[in-house]
């Protein structure tokens, strides 16, 4: 008997495909499947699949029949798991660790006691070094390298160069985190310790430079020409490089500096500058290549205008350099210069501005999920880092001598307070927000989960957004009121008890723990074209996409849907499953139905016939029991 021939259209669910014919899956894995999802691929469509492998579908449809039909002609691409088809783990993992201990807890700790003591100065500056680095270096840094790792080189078509030394970059990234993070604040009562941290910190260079390597050596690899988002790429591996070269500088001159004057100076020389070259080169123009990636394909937001993305990237790379050497010259030759820093920092703020309404962001998404509320935070906190960095001569020279004349950073002519709370707001509001959307987005697709029927993370997500605007509002009120101190000191609770509900989520995601609720539990979950129709779809969902689905659907049995009043109340609230045990409908016969009117596999598994009104047969086997 021969076996019934696959009608494979975009609309296909990946899982459905290869549940029914695994040998088309070296096809999938030459554009970049390659170990994603198990043994069944993500649960998304080939539809989605295409674009967010930047695959032209009737291209890939057309490969995918060949295949199905000569199965000889196309050339197979072994599917075994390998080393670089799960090499995001570690790095995931490193990185929630060391969030949880020598980053952001560690951050909270000191910061309980400055709140307690009502002064900045409580926390040791060496011990707040020491936590920044393990948050830069640790919590950005690992999370960056392990989805580089993994999704760079599927967007090429690709496989990385060289895994075991993506694994060895890790081990000695790791070391350099840890033993740099304990020895610097040590070193200061234990001399011996400094060249330690300093070693440390050299082997975090070598791990990053093997990183850049590494991903560039892929690049040339897949002999693909670069997009625009790559160049944001490439010009934030080489922030990444050189912030790691000057922190090392910069770690020895401060644990050697010969007194407390001394230190006070390079710190306020040097230090600036080098979160600059940190915050707005290495983590900002990652994140804001990454997004241009991302939103269009996999969320259906607008695609980005080439033109206007590469003269943003000369600009921003332009303005980062201007704020580096304003920073340093305003110290060394005159506060004059801090005209350049300020001016840089407002032509940043102009060219982010113009990427993210190009990109509408905060527009209707074709295609949302848990995820985006936390991609669509993290826009509005750097928006709102942005705006008091813009602000910040008029707070400085304004509100503070009209509210606070006489206060510290009033007489000093600088408010480390309210500079402190945008830092917090970008590194926080912006750049960890977009590492949980981001990291909440993969994990699930590369374990073969459908993550709208993971949990939607609201908790953490309100903690989180609550501790950092906690921080931000409370720590400016400490120019104006000391009692501002205490509720800014419990804020890192907030973020902490968000990163670790989190962090424990993704952790049980990967390792298998954590599974998405089946369809058949009844939870409401929203409706997007490309999918088969389930028991938990909200009706109105189902027909904004299939309005041709009217007629079907009361025929089927869903009478109260003729009357507009009804159609409009109910079917925005009433799922499948819902409305099919209140009309007392057999659900399975519905849902098959719906499936096969649209087009779907799920209404068969060999054959996708197309049914454009229901038959009398399948209308009256689906009318209410006697």
């Amino acid at each position: 008997m021969v076996a019934a021939r696959l009608h494979i259209d975009g609309k296909t669910m990946i899982p459905d495909l290869l549940r029914t014919a695994p040998h088309l899956r070296p096809v999938l894995d030459r554009y970049g499947l390659q170990g994603c999802g198990g043994l069944l691929g993500p649960v998304e469509s080939v539809e989605f699949f295409a674009r967010a492998h930047d695959v032209k579908l009737d291209h890939l449809l057309g490969e995918l029949n060949v295949a199905q039909d000569l199965p000889a002609a196309v050339p197979a691409v072994a599917s075994k798991p390998s080393l670089a088809d799960t090499i995001y783990r570690p790095f995931f993992k490193s990185g929630i660790a060391i969030v949880l201990t020598l980053g952001a807890a560690w951050g909270a700790y000191l910061l309980l006691r400055i709140g307690f003591k009502g002064d900045f100065r409580a926390a040791g500056l060496h011990e707040i070094n020491a936590h920044g680095h393990a948050q830069i270096f640790g919590w950005v840094g690992l999370f960056v390298m392990g989805a580089a790792y993994q999704a760079f080189p599927r967007f090429k078509h690709t496989s990385l160069v060289g895994p075991r030394w993506a694994i060895a970059s890790l081990a000695m990234m790791l070391t350099g985190i840890i033993v740099r993070s304990l020895a610097e604040p040590l070193a200061g009562t234990w001399p011996p310790l400094i060249p330690v941290a300093v070693v440390a910190s050299l082997l975090e260079i070598v791990a990053i430079g093997i990183f850049a390597a590494l991903i560039i050596a892929t690049w040339k690899a897949a002999g693909k020409g670069m997009a625009v988002y790559d160049y944001y790429v490439l010009s934030a591996i080489v922030w990444f490089f050189l912030q790691s070269v000057y922190e090392t500088v910069h770690l020895a001159a401060t644990l050697t500096a010969s007194s407390r004057e001394q230190l006070v100076g390079l710190v306020a020389t040097w230090q600036g500058a080098l979160r600059d070259m940190q915050i707005h080169g290495f983590a900002l123009l990652m994140i804001l290549g990454v997004s241009q990636r991302v939103f269009a394909p996999f969320y259906g937001l607008r695609e980005p205008k080439r033109r206007l993305a590469m003269i943003a990237l000369v600009v921003l790379n332009a303005a980062i350099v201007g704020e580096v050497l304003g920073l340093i010259l305003m110290r060394q030759l005159g506060h004059a210069w801090a005209g350049l820093w300020y001016v840089s920092a407002l032509v940043l703020a102009v060219a982010v501005v113009l990427l993210v309404r190009d990109w509408n962001v905060f527009g209707k998404s074709e295609l949302p999920d848990r995820n985006l509320k936390f991609l669509r935070a993290a826009y509005v906190w750097l928006l709102i880092s942005l705006a008091m960095l813009a602000l910040l001569p008029a707070y400085q020279f304004g509100a503070l001598r009209l509210l606070a004349p006489q206060s510290e950073a009033a007489t000093m002519g600088f408010s480390h307070a309210y500079y402190g709370a945008i830092r917090h707001a970008i590194t926080v509001g912006f750049v960890s927000m977009m590492i949980v959307g981001m990291a909440g987005k993969m994990a699930p697709t590369l374990n073969g989960i459908d993550v709208h029927g993971l949990r939607p993370l609201w908790l953490p997500f309100l903690l989180l957004n609550a501790g950092c605007a906690t921080r931000v509002l409370f720590q400016t009120l400490t120019d104006f009121t000391p009692f501002a101190y205490r509720i800014a000191g419990i804020s890192g609770l907030l973020e902490v008890t968000a990163l670790a509900i989190w962090g424990a989520h993704i952790w049980g995601v990967m390792d298998g723990r954590v599974r998405a609720r089946p369809d058949t539990q009844g939870r409401a979950r929203p409706y997007y074209r490309g999918e088969p129709i389930a028991p938990n779809h909200v009706v109105g969902d189902v027909l904004e996409h299939h309005p041709e689905l009217l007629q079907t659907f009361v025929l089927l049995g869903f009478r109260p849907l003729a009357n507009p009043i009804l159609r409009r109340v109910l079917a925005e609230t009433v799922t499948i499953d819902q409305a099919c045990r209140y009309l007392r409908l057999n659900s399975g016969e519905i849902l098959k139905t719906l499936n096969s009117a649209i087009g779907h596999p799920a209404a068969t598994r060999l054959t996708l016939g197309v049914v454009d009104q229901p038959t009398r047969e399948n209308a009256s086997a689906c009318m209410p029991r006697k």
